[in-house]
């Protein structure tokens, strides 16, 4: 056993500024009656039994007065040289004016590793706060897990590595507070192997850099600030590796562990001035954190750690988590804004087939008003013209013009950028997507069969849904002239239950390339030459997000199948 664990514990605070860090000037250790020696001077510890002398500067006191905590696990006090009082099972001193120069302490234990915190803390803390420090660290612990499992929880729904890098930082985080708060046996078992504080000390500030390098966009933003945090982050890993080896960090003890905090504030101010609003819950958060540490590594005044820290980290969990959840919030309108952009992209794709669609639905109602313009020419200059045969003309005349009206009117409303929910049928939007494709379905012959029982009515997306179907339609329609099909055809069938309706569409063009089945809805994928690569990529996001259904594809024999699941309420 050795018993340099009891040191790490007992020297958690390294610097001695305040009035409370000059009362215990020194702490040596005696076994089995041997001289006392310092303890940083002994490596290896073997006896079931050993004293403590705690060194004393009761002058600085004047009326104040402090109490020496000892904490303790696996460890068992047989004696001491000083009246102490129990509370929770540890013993406290009382350190005023008149207090001894040295208390001196006697353990015992009898097996597993001995466990032992020295806590001084100021008179209004041992009256108000120790007696409450159950609940205190319970609701720090309960808050940080809260943020730890809330984080993990959008990490896994949205992938984004800001949520696991803060999911790590605060589980570390709440490593630090447990090894500064009460005497855990397992930390004192992981003591033997390594020094396990400032291994976290380490991890948080890799994690704390690695999620402000995400969260704020600093490597696109501030490159020169992201190469500065890199190089920290870089010295940081070695620091972690030379713990392993020397036991102890040497990159923190020459600079303040404060000080990447520092440069993660300052450019979090930067990312403010460009708009970016969880930058500011960022800097309150982090400014709570960075001036904790500052007080706790500085010491200027005389609040215990343990406390500050527990206080500290729980404020700065549930800051970050109203900065996550509106970095959260304006994902999701980014999103929506280029899910926007897509679908205009998607029918501005589809803009040349369109217009050659009009070109087709437009050419026999055109060679139509030819041929009943070259037939009035014809009477009138056979003076045969009477009104009767005047107004067959002008009616077959006007029924064309309305059909190249309501032609345009189909078309427009296809590319109708606005979004609203409303009550549609189903076959309905089918035919009226059927209605833009039929003059060039026909151009190649394409043969289109609807079966449907019965109109099926939803509240839905009309003019989204009616893209769907167009964009399904027109690839079908591709893949025939690609592949030279002969006698192409595609079936459409309708079917509902209570629950939902089904909407499948299957053709004749030999099916999908089975090495790419699978990417067909991926953005930007196309076998086209040039495609964009967006039609059933959108179509995808139509059905699953906005429609909250459910659109797949799969091979059957001789074509490929289509099949669309929307909820009827």
């Amino acid at each position: 056993m050795r018993i340099i664990i009891i040191l790490l514990f007992l020297t958690i605070s390294i610097y001695a500024k305040s009035l409370k860090d000059s009362i215990i000037t020194d702490v040596f250790v005696s076994s089995n009656g041997a001289k006392f020696t310092k303890i940083y001077n002994v490596s290896n510890f073997k006896n079931k039994n050993f004293k403590l002398k705690f060194l004393i500067d009761a002058k600085v006191l004047k009326n104040e007065k402090f109490y020496l905590r000892l904490l303790m696990d696996n460890v068992h006090m047989t004696s001491s040289s000083e009246k102490y009082t129990l509370k929770n099972d540890f013993p406290i001193y009382e350190i005023n004016k008149n207090s001894p120069n040295e208390i001196i302490v006697t353990f015992d234990y009898k097996s597993g590793m001995p466990l032992l915190k020295m806590s001084l803390y100021t008179q209004n803390e041992y009256k108000y706060i120790m007696t409450q420090e159950e609940l205190i660290f319970g609701l720090a612990y309960g808050i940080m897990l809260c943020a730890l499992l809330y984080n993990l929880a959008f990490f896994y729904f949205n992938r984004q590595k800001s949520f696991l890098y803060y999911s790590c930082l605060q589980f570390f985080s709440i490593g630090i507070l447990l090894i500064i708060g009460v005497p855990i046996k397992l930390v004192s078992y992981l003591y033997q192997y390594i020094n396990i504080f400032d291994l976290c000390v380490n991890l948080i500030i890799i994690f704390s850099i690695l999620f402000s390098i995400n969260f704020l966009s600093i490597k696109k933003s501030l490159p020169k600030i992201y190469k500065l945090l890199l190089f920290i982050l870089i010295l940081t890993y070695l620091d972690l590796i030379g713990i392993v080896f020397t036991d102890n960090t040497i990159l923190y003890n020459y600079i303040p562990t404060y000080l990447p905090i520092a440069i993660m504030i300052s450019s979090a101010f930067f990312i403010v001035k460009n708009g970016y609003k969880p930058a500011i819950f960022y800097i309150i958060g982090w400014m709570v954190l960075f001036l904790s540490i500052v007080i706790v590594e500085t010491d200027y005044i005389s609040i215990n750690e343990a406390y500050i820290l527990h206080f500290a980290f729980p404020i700065e969990a549930l800051i970050f988590s109203f900065a996550l959840g509106l970095k959260i919030k304006i994902m999701e309108l980014e999103k929506q804004e280029n899910e926007k952009l897509l679908i205009h992209q998607s029918k501005l794709a589809s803009m040349g087939e369109m217009v050659a669609n009009i070109a087709h639905q437009w050419r026999q109602p055109l060679t139509h008003l030819s041929y009943v313009n070259m037939n009035l020419k014809a009477a009138y200059d056979n003076k045969k013209l009477t009104p009767t045969y005047f107004d067959k003309k002008s009616e077959e005349m006007n029924t064309q013009i309305e059909f190249m009206s309501n032609t345009i009117d189909d078309f427009r409303n296809f590319f109708r950028t606005d979004k609203r929910v409303e009550k549609f049928g189903i076959l309905n939007s089918i035919e009226n997507s059927h209605d833009l494709l039929k003059a060039a379905l026909k151009h190649y012959d394409i043969e289109v069969q609807i079966l449907c029982e019965k109109e099926i009515f939803i509240n839905s997306y009309k003019n989204e849904f009616t893209q769907v179907i167009f964009n399904i339609l027109n690839n079908a329609k591709q893949a025939f002239i690609e592949k030279q099909i002969d006698n192409p055809k595609i079936n459409i069938t309708i079917q509902h239950t209570r629950k939902e309706v089904s909407i499948l569409i299957s053709d004749n063009a030999l099916g999908i390339n089975e090495k790419i089945l699978n990417k067909v809805f991926e953005p930007y994928f196309t076998t086209k030459e040039n495609g964009m690569g967006i039609g059933l990529y959108m179509s995808k996001v139509i059905i699953e997000k906005h429609m909250k259904g459910k659109l797949n594809v799969k091979n059957i024999p001789n074509g490929a199948l289509f099949e669309i699941s929307l909820p009827i309420n």
